[in-house]
């Protein structure tokens, strides 16, 4: 489970006050137009759709305190970090705006699957199978409420990347069962949480939590960039406990995919609607 800690902006601001700026990392993920705008003195940018493949330029022997907007997508970076072995994480829990003075949101962990470590081959790939149709569902969803073309065409192209996942995901459960499975069958399965996976939260009831976090384009792209940090994360750590060589070549491909998920929403975000 992550270990990570949740730090108010006063207490961010005692614990800046209280070490020198050489002995920790304040690190915003947000995109680099954000930080231009407005960031914390001595900030390290680095961008959460850019984080997966720059980890190495974060000291893991400091402590880390991460940082977005409003607190959302620095969580889905701190899960990251904490996958990937960094330690001593604290996430600023309402970002800029709450450091600002502005409303404070929660930490925002969208929670979207869970992985304890004790699950067999065939649960880790039923957990990936749901988590993707939530996927799916919810770009299709987004797709539909899009006010441009560009919009439209991103949303449908990610529902689409989802879609071969669950393909790939079926696949592999076939392998690691050991047997032929009928597809419906398995996603009766897969699916018996109507859209929530197991140990997790469905995204509509996600979005219901913070009404005012998402409430435009960009702030569903910072979702978007959420979730697919979150099955980059699920997706790692399966991988590094896959008891066999072909299950893990698969999640660590699709672990890849997710890698390049995260960098097109990154780009989409830059675009700023334009």
């Amino acid at each position: 489970m992550a270990q990570i800690a949740m730090m108010t902006p006063d207490q961010a601001r005692s614990f800046m006050d209280g070490n020198k700026p050489d002995t920790y990392t304040l690190l915003d993920v947000r995109q680099e137009w954000e930080y231009e705008e407005e960031h914390l003195p001595g900030a390290l940018l680095l961008p959460l759709s850019e984080l997966p493949d720059r980890m190495d330029e974060v000291d893991a022997g400091k402590p880390v305190v991460v940082y977005c907007r409003t607190g959302g997508r620095s969580m889905a970076a701190a899960v990251l970090l904490d996958g990937q072995g960094f330690t001593g994480i604290s996430n600023l829990v309402g970002g800029m705006s709450a450091w600002n003075g502005h409303t404070a949101f929660g930490p925002m962990e969208l929670g979207l699957v869970e992985f304890t470590g004790s699950e067999t081959p065939e649960e880790v790939v039923l957990k990936a199978y749901a988590m993707e149709n939530a996927l799916h569902d919810f770009y299709v969803q987004r797709a539909d409420w899009a006010e441009t073309m560009e919009r439209i065409e991103l949303f449908m192209t990610l529902a689409g990347f989802e879609d071969r996942h669950k393909d790939t995901l079926f696949e592999l459960y076939c392998r690691v069962a050991g047997r032929d499975v009928d597809r419906e069958a398995f996603e009766e399965v897969a699916l018996r949480g109507e859209g929530a996976v197991e140990g997790g939260v469905e995204i509509g009831e996600f979005l219901n939590r913070y009404p005012d976090a998402f409430d435009d384009e960009q702030g569903i792209l910072q979702l978007s960039s959420m979730i697919e940090a979150q099955a980059l994360d699920y997706y790692q750590r399966c991988a590094a406990r896959a008891e066999n060589d072909d299950a893990r070549d698969v999640l660590d491909l699709l672990a890849r995919e997710e890698k390049a998920h995260l960098r097109l929403l990154g780009k989409a975000m830059d675009l700023r609607g334009e």
